[in-house]
């Protein structure tokens, strides 16, 4: 098998199409699998996630290019066509006859006499077209497809939240997503980090007092000093917004329910300390263990993992318990351009049962006058407001609690809850509640 970057993205395109799942788990196998070069995988990341963003408006192009429905077009060779057409017309750096070059040398590999020539035959034309009138596309910009999200999911949010900020959703979320970093690193200011990583060619700005946001390099982090070390973490400002709606500090036990991959929680370990703890839990044992190796890295020593169900297991009374409750996931479509395809209408449903289900248990293990942060990173209102509603009717020892100062006033809305749209604040779409146990 081909190992470069095209040839991977397009067997790891083939495997999204074939079976729908989480993206980040095809290219982490197909990795593993064929014990792919550390040099081609960033550029293999890039095209896949990319493709997948844009997936329907790259489809509605090779339809009007190639005068067929999508549905008549081989799968492998519409896949072909899908990097041929994201290089020729999205990625600006490269050439339009290596773009054409490198998917026929595909086409070369896996298809038969006709579907080679058919991918080369399209591909020119497209260039063509291209060069021929700069503004071609624009009438395809009427298409619902061209906003490359599924029709259910653009007629609910122009409905939730009007067509003004609809569309600016969509453009936000069908752009490259924003990079930040968590800083972790005691004895050096955010200015000092900024200049090391700079060192290694990576740009940056600061967001925040511990953020910075990553313009340039962001592939050469991970194998930095500083990620290597543990000394900063690539996380969404957003993300630590919510831990920092628990108000824990320095010597607390806090419980983190539904904590894999661990993100959340190592930020938590660093504001509890060395006397603190963290009892963090979740109920996939795979990613469990991907958390355990992220405490290697950051030499960690107050984060305790165990497999559990948030729905049905015991922990112990705490005075802090964080709920990072599974979700659709709509709020972080950015940088997980894979959900927008796998979701189904009736996930939000599915999932708002089971959040209250969870938030139901784990409410018991709160002692009087503990704080109860329930998170989600969608931006479904029946995942939000309507879990938290339905749980205080429930549980009517329990009241909604005022945001800490730390966290921007901007990202709070009118009833009190940490909540960042993507398109305002530039951050993830997170939601937190923050409720005390009278």
């Amino acid at each position: 098998m081909r190992k470069d970057a095209r040839s991977l993205a397009f067997l790891i395109l083939c495997k999204f199409e074939k079976k729908p799942t989480r993206i980040d788990q095809i290219i982490y196998d197909t990795f593993g699998q064929y014990d792919i070069n550390i040099k081609y995988r960033p550029r293999t990341k890039v095209i896949v996630n990319e493709i997948v963003r844009l997936k329907s408006r790259l489809d509605t192009m090779i339809e009007y290019v190639s005068g067929r429905f999508k549905k008549n077009i081989e799968k492998k060779i519409l896949n072909i066509l899908r990097i041929g057409f994201y290089e020729i017309i999205i990625d600006d750096k490269v050439p339009d006859y290596a773009a054409v070059n490198s998917a026929v040398d595909i086409a070369n590999y896996h298809l038969n006499r006709k579907g080679k020539g058919f991918v080369n035959a399209i591909l020119r034309k497209m260039v063509l077209i291209k060069n021929d009138d700069c503004n071609w596309y624009i009438a395809l910009e009427k298409k619902s497809t061209w906003n490359s999200f599924p029709l259910w999911l653009q007629k609910r949010w122009r409905e939730n939240i009007g067509e003004e900020k609809y569309i600016k959703m969509l453009d936000y979320f069908n752009l490259p997503p924003t990079n930040y970093i968590r800083i972790d690193y005691p004895g050096e200011t955010i200015e000092e980090v900024r200049k090391i990583l700079l060192k290694d060619s990576i740009n940056s700005k600061i967001f925040s007092p511990s953020f910075l946001e990553i313009s340039k390099g962001f592939t050469k982090l991970l194998k930095s000093e500083l990620f290597l070390n543990g000394n900063i973490s690539i996380q969404n400002p957003a993300s630590a917004a919510v831990v920092d709606c628990l108000g824990a500090g320095t010597g607390d036990t806090v419980l983190d329910v539904c904590a894999a991959p661990g993100t959340k929680s190592l930020y938590l370990s660093s504001l509890v300390g060395e006397n603190g703890q963290i009892l963090a839990s979740d109920i996939n044992e795979r990613r469990i263990d991907k958390s355990r190796n992220d405490i290697k890295r950051h030499g960690k020593s107050n984060i305790i993992w165990e497999l559990k169900d948030a729905t049905k297991a015991t922990y112990e009374m705490s005075d802090f318990i964080l709920i990072d409750a599974p979700c659709t996931g709509t709020g972080v479509i950015g940088r997980k351009p894979d959900i927008r395809w796998i979701r189904e209408p009736d996930d939000i449903k599915k999932m708002s049962r089971l959040q209250l289900d969870i938030l139901n248990n784990c409410s018991k293990f709160v002692r009087p006058n503990g704080t109860l942060v329930y998170a989600t990173c969608s931006l479904e209102p029946e995942e939000n407001w309507e879990v938290v509603e339905e749980f205080l009717k429930l549980n009517t020892e329990y009241f909604i609690d005022t945001i800490p100062s730390k966290i921007p006033k901007s990202w709070i809305d009118d009833r009190g809850a940490l909540s960042t749209m993507p398109f305002i604040h530039g951050v993830d779409g997170m939601f937190a509640t923050k409720m005390v146990r009278s």
